[in-house]
């Protein structure tokens, strides 16, 4: 009879002692941003219209774009890569670049 009771609270504080560890601590350190995309990353050198000037000039725009995260991370980066977006989307839409 005595086992029958012992048993069930030997367990009990067993578990019970398993569940007050102290956890580890996490890493709360950020992670770094990447600072080293490769041209091809951003899509540098692929044909981007049928046009060979306009492609030049599309790639001069993610160029900057690639330096800028290269160099900044993300600080301001995100502003500038809309901005040269919008750019290359008004190239991509234009008449001399379609062709």
């Amino acid at each position: 009879m005595i086992q029958r009771i012992l048993l069930p609270a030997l367990l009990l504080a067993a578990v019970a002692a398993g569940g007050c560890r102290d956890n580890p601590k996490e890493d709360t350190a950020r992670i770094k941003p990447r600072m080293d995309f490769a041209p091809e990353e951003f899509g540098i050198g692929k044909a981007h219209t049928p046009n060979q000037a306009c492609n030049r000039q599309i790639d001069a725009l993610l160029e900057e774009v690639r330096r800028c995260y290269n160099t900044r991370g993300d600080a301001g980066c995100q502003a500038l890569q809309h901005n040269r977006n919008q750019r290359i989307t008004q190239l991509k839409n234009s008449v001399r670049c379609r062709r």
